[in-house]
């Protein structure tokens, strides 16, 4: 719909430039990896070329997004009427994130497998739906705010880790650090401050004497992104939770077989010692959010 200072017409003029802008990213990432990291090119598989750029990109967005919508959660219209109000800042960073999530899906279905990317395809294809009500139904704008700054300030950190694997850094004191924040703020951000909102959003509803299809709709897209939150909540403390198998199994490898306490037997299953089986030159990446694919995440 619009508005009379921000048409449909800019709308889609600024969802285009975002998508190729994000498009044009990932490219020049790729590029300035050949010239500049030698190990690109000669040690990362094509897979995880791609993926690195796409990482890069969707941190790079999902930092400037954040700050920049961080401030319209303030913004005196958009909280003096939480349903209707609408400023020409949530129309343009509204088409800024739904060009990023048309490239970002066209670059997961073009790169990466779908059946191992499907829960993410999903929470993309809720999140364009929920674009759709904002910029142009003129509907919720601060509540989508609200998904938009709490939801992109995780991804930084979630894809800072994400390069940190395809590099081969996933070890160490500063990749434990981070993963522990990353943790922490996807719990406080992702889940906590969510799903406030997401019940704020459903009083403000109930107490309407005539509920609207779009006001249900807020709420089933805030819903189901919070299931998917929860989701993903429940991977990474699974994940946290195996690295103490982890670290017995190399222990009881390092000892050529034999420790002092016996090994975990899901640890011993699921590992194998040098002597073994040779180990892939690029062990399979954890996904951000749990499973162990060589695919996309967000």
């Amino acid at each position: 719909m619009g508005s009379t200072t921000f048409p449909m017409h800019r709308i889609h003029r600024v969802a285009a430039a975002s998508f190729a802008i994000w498009s044009l990213v990932s490219l020049a990432v790729h590029l300035a990896s050949l010239a500049l990291w030698r190990g690109y090119s000669k040690t990362l598989r094509p897979t995880e070329r791609r993926q690195w750029c796409n990482k890069i990109a969707c941190g790079l967005h999902a930092a400037v997004l954040a700050y920049n919508q961080a401030w319209n959660l303030f913004d005196p219209v958009l909280n003096a009427d939480p349903l209707h109000g609408v400023t020409d800042g949530h129309f343009y960073w509204g088409s800024v994130l739904l060009g990023y999530l048309a490239y970002d899906t066209a670059y997961s279905l073009l790169f990466f497998s779908l059946r191992s990317g499907a829960v993410m395809l999903a929470h993309h294809l809720v999140g364009i739906a929920g674009c759709a009500i904002g910029v142009y139904c003129n509907k919720l704008a601060l509540f989508g705010m609200a998904i938009e700054v709490f939801f992109e300030s995780c991804n930084p950190l979630l894809h800072l880790l994400g390069c940190m694997r395809i590099a081969g850094r996933a070890h160490g004191p500063t990749y434990a650090a981070v993963s522990k924040i990353f943790i922490a703020q996807f719990f406080l951000f992702r889940v906590l401050i969510s799903n406030l909102c997401f019940l704020k959003l459903l009083g403000i509803v109930l107490r309407l004497q005539q509920q609207p299809w779009w006001a249900w709709a807020g709420v089933a897209v805030f819903g189901l992104l919070n299931l998917l939150n929860a989701f993903w909540l429940v991977k990474l403390v699974h994940m946290t939770r195996e690295k103490p198998q982890q670290r017995q199994q190399q222990q009881l490898c390092s000892n050529g077989g034999s420790t002092a306490k016996a090994p975990l037997p899901q640890a011993a299953a699921g590992t194998k010692c040098a002597g073994q089986a040779a180990a892939p030159r690029h062990p399979v990446a954890l996904t951000a959010y749990g499973g162990s694919r060589p695919a996309k995440t967000d």
